[in-house]
């Protein structure tokens, strides 16, 4: 059996656009945030990573599918429901944005935190295009519950580039509390 050039070039076009097509229409329709009235889940929760081979249980901010991190479009509203799955009261605070006073994640100024278990709905502008980063306004960010939360601004999607973003953190094995107790103590 002889396979012409142009024949093959046309199955590896054809093979391409297939594969390559469902999963540019999957990014295309992730970038455009939440439908009206439907906020992204974000999960607080615990993980285990995995640190000099050794398994570390660290806390981890995720939306429903697994990701990490939050992606908005500039001038989409930030329409998310946070779920505390962890075992203590958390809060999130939306570094970079400017929401409402009540929505801005800093503990007990003025909503309470989170409790275990419970959910709570945020809705306010996106605003400006950015790199911005959530983060617990407890010592829960030193247990690594932090993450990107991107604000592209609107003709993003009609470049030709690739984006990585990397948010690095400090680990230590030693817990957060002991951490600050013995830095209070005059010493590390």
């Amino acid at each position: 059996m002889t396979i012409h050039r142009r024949d093959f070039l046309r199955a590896a076009a054809t093979g391409t656009l297939a594969l390559g097509a469902p999963a540019a229409l999957v990014r295309a329709a992730g970038a455009q945030g939440a439908p009206e009235g439907a906020p992204k889940l974000l999960r607080a929760l615990t993980r285990t990573i995995e640190v000099n081979r050794k398994p570390a249980t660290v806390c981890g901010l995720q939306q429903a599918d697994g990701s990490a991190g939050l992606t908005f479009a500039e001038g989409d509203t930030f329409a998310v429901e946070l779920r505390n799955e962890l075992a203590e009261p958390t809060t999130i605070h939306w570094h970079g944005l400017t929401p409402p006073w009540a929505a801005d994640g800093v503990a007990g100024a003025p909503e309470p935190l989170l409790e275990p278990g419970a959910s709570r709905r945020y809705a306010f502008p996106v605003g400006a295009a950015g790199t911005h980063w959530m983060h617990a306004h407890t010592l829960q960010e030193q247990n690594l519950l932090a993450a990107p939360l991107i604000v592209r601004d609107k003709d993003h999607a009609s470049r030709d580039e690739q984006e990585v973003v990397i948010l690095l953190h400090d680990f230590s094995f030693t817990p957060a509390a002991e951490l600050l107790a013995r830095l209070k103590a005059g010493g590390a």
